[in-house]
């Protein structure tokens, strides 16, 4: 009995490699294509040693103090504000300010989507550098 009746003589049954490599080029392309769509701007978060922090307030001149409190409350150098008003006041702050520094801090129940909701609208009022402290 013939086992290879049926097939014709010299026919191999390779697997096509070339639809299997456009698929994968394909998938390469995309992914380069929306990789820096991914990418997004952050904030860049740095521990300053003790001689750096007592230095850098020598030098400054005006910083914008933003402390959070409950209920939404927002003090800007101690002055409460209304959130409305909020962006407006800390944009001609620091439109003054030759430093652009805004120190900021929060009570203990504050969320931290919270400060960081005030940390990306005082970068987009014109903030060049954050920082956040710690009240005691």
């Amino acid at each position: 009995m013939d086992v290879n009746k049926g097939k014709k003589k010299g026919e191999m049954s390779d697997i096509n490699l070339t639809s299997l490599v456009d698929v994968c080029l394909t998938l390469v392309i995309i992914f380069m294509v929306t990789s820096p769509l991914v990418m997004q701007s952050g904030i860049k978060i740095s521990a300053p040693s003790i001689q750096k922090t007592t230095k850098q307030e020598t030098q400054t001149e005006l910083k914008a103090k933003i402390h959070l409190q409950e209920q939404g409350k927002i003090q800007l150098n101690g002055i409460a504000l209304d959130e409305s008003v909020f962006a407006d006041s800390l944009r001609h702050f620091l439109a003054a300010s030759k430093n652009k520094l805004v120190v900021i801090s929060a009570e203990d129940s504050i969320l931290h989507d919270r400060v960081i909701a005030v940390m990306d609208e005082a970068k987009q009022c014109g903030a060049e550098k954050l920082s956040l402290i710690r009240r005691k």
